[in-house]
């Protein structure tokens, strides 16, 4: 599984919707449960506190993504945002509340079982007073469920004292609710963290929150925005003011966000055949994606390939210029005696050692064939000279078919009985699909 850290990293350097999603989803069974312990229950309240935890944690990724723990701050980031929803009414609450407990409660009272609504009010403020190293304990291996493997990981300990660690922070926070009339036993209080501490969400409630945390980033930047939030059900009867320092118009996308997400959860499938008919739009969507993708890919290829072929012919162009500045080929001294042509001859002379002309390779890289019509001289010894180029449809290819025929060897050509020297000439194809070839003479 990848790590918080991981996740808040690529959120920061990407700007991956997917995950900060992935956050939301892992984290907001304890920062909803926490919220709506310190909001008396409210479950109104403790969605409004959770989607002030989760927008902070967008605007502050970048300097959160080192965080060791990320449990840790949504806590303490939790308690802040639920204090200021409820103001002074939560903390004369829980003063009342207290006073009631210490009347109800015998200071002998060492009963195995915890009352829960006892503790619930109480609970996050205790949490509150232990350090910071004590709280991330409890909240990985209680509220989060984590083994002792896991949270000795993260707080760099062996598998035994995180062990140690977390049931020494258990008895300090004990020790904390003892001072506010909860007494228990330790294996009484980890027994109602691990059972009690952490509600399921509401569903939807996941993408509300990262909906609206992710618009809210967006729209911040890098101003200082001031928003007024307001319970997500009220949003529906009344808009209060909100003050927007930067971006006059963040708070209006923020609203029409807020109003696509209520109709598309009103107007959600009812039925299995609508949830059927839906599963293959997505299905239709997702290929429909996925050949969009192909035509990128298709279409980055292809405008690789021409720059390529520009290249090519760039350097074609540029070898076809050097060849006109300099001589093909240097042609050898003449030879002694009678030069006759092939149809003078009463025996033709015959090739007996062929060197086949080798494909140049930018040309065939640049997919081109062509034509070389050669002139050569073949002396009485059946040597090749004098060799030259008569035409070609590329010049590219002259260099390779003087080369190769300077190395023939033939049987000479007879005159009278006599071998005599004889002019020819030749012509050599080079095609893509096979070697270069052709008839002489």
């Amino acid at each position: 599984m990848i790590d918080d850290t991981t996740l808040l990293r690529r959120y920061v350097q990407d700007h991956s919707e997917s995950d900060f999603a992935e956050l939301v989803r892992r984290h907001l069974n304890l920062v909803y449960s926490s919220a709506l312990r310190q909001v008396n229950g409210d479950t109104h309240l403790a969605q409004d506190v959770a989607q002030l935890v989760f927008t902070d944690l967008a605007r502050k990724a970048a300097t959160l993504r080192n965080h060791r723990v990320l449990a840790g701050w949504l806590f303490t980031s939790t308690r802040f945002a639920a204090a200021k929803l409820v103001r002074g009414e939560r903390r004369r609450q829980s003063r009342e509340q207290e006073a009631h407990l210490m009347q109800e409660i015998s200071p002998l009272e060492t009963s195995s079982s915890l009352d829960w609504e006892r503790v619930r009010p109480v609970l996050d403020e205790a949490l509150g007073e232990l350090s910071e190293r004590d709280r991330e304990a409890i909240l990985m291996r209680y509220l989060e469920g984590r083994d002792f493997a896991q949270v000795g990981e993260k707080l760099s300990l062996s598998d035994n004292a995180a062990r140690m660690r977390v049931e020494r922070a258990v008895d300090k926070l004990r020790a904390l609710l003892a001072r506010r009339g909860v007494t228990s036993t330790a294996a009484a209080l980890t027994l109602a963290l691990a059972n009690q501490a952490v509600v399921a969400a509401p569903a939807g409630l996941a993408v509300t929150v990262t909906g609206v945390a992710l618009a809210s980033a967006v729209a911040g930047g890098g101003a200082a925005v001031a928003l007024t939030f307001m319970s997500l059900t009220k949003l529906q009867i009344v808009i209060a003011g909100a003050v927007i320092v930067a971006g006059a118009g963040a708070y209006v996308v923020q609203e029409k966000s807020n109003a696509a997400l209520r109709a598309e959860l009103a107007a959600m499938p009812q039925s299995a055949g609508d949830i059927a008919t839906l599963r293959e739009t997505n299905r239709t969507l997702e290929l429909a994606a996925g050949e969009a993708a192909a035509l990128q890919v298709n279409d980055a290829e292809l405008a690789r390939l021409r720059e390529e072929a520009g290249a090519v012919q760039d350097r074609l162009q540029a070898n076809a210029r050097a060849a006109t500045k300099s001589p093909t080929v240097a042609r050898p001294a003449s030879v002694s005696g009678p030069i006759y042509d092939v149809a003078q001859l009463d025996e033709k002379p015959k090739l007996v050692l062929p060197v086949q002309p080798a494909f140049p390779f930018e040309m065939s890289r640049a997919g081109i064939s062509g034509k070389v019509v050669v002139e050569f001289l073949i002396d009485a010894t059946g040597k090749v000279s004098d060799t030259h180029v008569v035409s070609s449809s590329h010049s590219e290819f002259e260099a390779s078919a003087i080369a190769a025929v300077n190395r023939w060897r033939f049987d000479p050509g007879r005159k009278g009985g006599q071998m005599v020297n004889t002019r020819a000439s030749q012509l050599i194809e080079y095609n893509l699909d096979s070697t270069a070839e052709g008839e002489w003479f």
